[in-house]
């Protein structure tokens, strides 16, 4: 039988806005999500985010060292 160890998610997602992007974070950070930010850019038609985040309450390991 194959059991999850450890999980983590890595995207990149687009906002209209740095005042989207904020709120997405207070989401994840009142949620208790463990994320690290790779990268985050303000782009001409919007605010682009590379993002690594915790998957479904797994124990991320060493996906954030």
């Amino acid at each position: 039988m194959k059991r999850i160890i450890t999980a983590c998610l890595e995207q990149t997602i687009k906002f209209e806005t740095e005042e989207e992007f904020e709120a997405f974070k207070g989401q994840l950070e009142r949620k208790g999500v463990k994320f690290r930010i790779i990268s985050a850019e303000p782009k001409n038609d919007g605010f682009i985010t590379r993002i690594k985040k915790q998957y479904n309450q797994y124990d991320v390991g060493d996906y954030f060292d």
